[in-house]
């Protein structure tokens, strides 16, 4: 929903699987149950791991920061977010980045459109 409210197109995981590695299945799971890229790795042994210390503050705190600035819900997110900073006693809200913290908190459409293409609009 956040993509949409930017007016950005956005891909599934089955999709991007197959556009970055060619791999193709009926669904999320076989998809990522065939790629040769995921075999052997095993599950992280503690919850201590860059997926979540990485993932969440890098990732999803922006889109969720981004979607609350458009007004946007983004509950699923939150409840991830809530949930590995609990499991890693870190407050990934604050340490994560926000639109407050990328200098972008209150700019428009128009504004974030042309800082995605490259442009300053100076």
């Amino acid at each position: 929903r956040v993509a949409e409210a930017l007016g950005i197109r956005a891909i599934t995981a089955r999709q991007w699987l197959y556009m970055a590695y060619s791999t193709a299945g009926n669904s999320l799971y076989e998809s990522m149950k065939k790629n040769a890229g995921y075999r052997g790795i095993l599950a992280p042994r503690s919850l201590k791991v860059r997926y979540l210390e990485e993932d969440i503050p890098y990732s999803l705190v922006p889109m969720a920061s981004l979607g609350r600035m458009m007004g946007v819900s983004t509950e699923v997110m939150d409840s991830i977010i809530l949930m590995g900073s609990i499991i890693n006693s870190t407050d990934y809200r604050v340490s994560g980045r926000t639109v407050e913290n990328l200098g972008i908190a209150g700019m428009s459409l128009r504004e974030l459109r042309l800082i995605a293409i490259g442009e300053t609009g100076k």
